[in-house]
Parts: structure tokens; C-alpha cells; sequence
């Protein structure tokens, strides 16, 4: 018989003793908190990581917009000096006007309708 035993126990049809249900229950929670941990540990990293990209941009985005304002302001005074520079005043006081030859005979043309 005790080969028989032995022989049922290697074809596995004797079935290995269940556990108490206190220590699956004990094993189960544990299991559970173990699991409970690791996702709140992944989810916090997750949301670190997301938190942390969103700054990064928000700040390069504030950097881009203040080097878009010192631009405008630049183009703003470019401007101005171009507007200042074909001025008909300047433009009349230049030396450059000033040693210009003026026409003797002027004729002008006009377009009849």
C-alpha cells in the first residue's frame, strides 16, 4: 500500500492538504496591500512625471512669449525709425537732395478719360 501512496502521489492524484482559511485570508490581504502599494507608488511617479513636464513647458512657453514682446517692441522701434527716415522734412534737409541738380525743363503728363 505504501507504494501505491507513493506511486498516486507522483501521478499527483492525491491532492496536497488545503490551507487553513485564517492563513489564505492573511495571505490574501496581504497580497492586496502589497498590490495597493505598488499602484499608488506608480501612479504617484506617473503624476510626478506629468507634473513635471507640464512645468517645463509652461516655462519654455513664458520664455518664448517674452522673447516674442522684446521682438515687437524691436520691430515697434525699427519702424519708427524707418517712418522718421523717408520723412518729407528729412527727406528735403538731406545733403544728398541738397546736391542734386534740379530740372530746367519740366513737363508733366496727363491722361485724358
Amino acid at each position: 500500500m505504501d507504494f501505491d501512496l507513493s506511486q498516486r502521489r507522483k501521478s499527483k492524484l492525491i491532492y496536497p492538504r488545503k490551507k487553513l482559511l485564517s492563513r489564505e485570508v492573511k495571505s490574501g490581504i496581504s497580497l492586496l496591500l502589497g498590490t495597493l502599494l505598488l499602484m499608488i507608488i506608480l501612479l504617484s511617479i506617473v503624476f510626478l512625471m506629468n507634473t513635471t513636464a507640464s512645468s517645463q513647458k509652461g516655462y519654455s512657453l513664458q520664455q518664448e512669449q517674452q522673447k516674442k514682446d522684446e521682438l515687437l517692441i524691436e520691430k515697434r522701434t525699427l519702424d519708427q525709425q524707418i517712418n522718421q527716415a523717408m520723412s518729407f522734412e528729412k527727406i528735403e534737409t538731406s545733403e544728398i537732395v541738397g546736391e542734386m541738380v534740379k530740372p530746367e525743363n519740366t513737363m508733366y503728363v496727363e491722361l485724358k478719360n
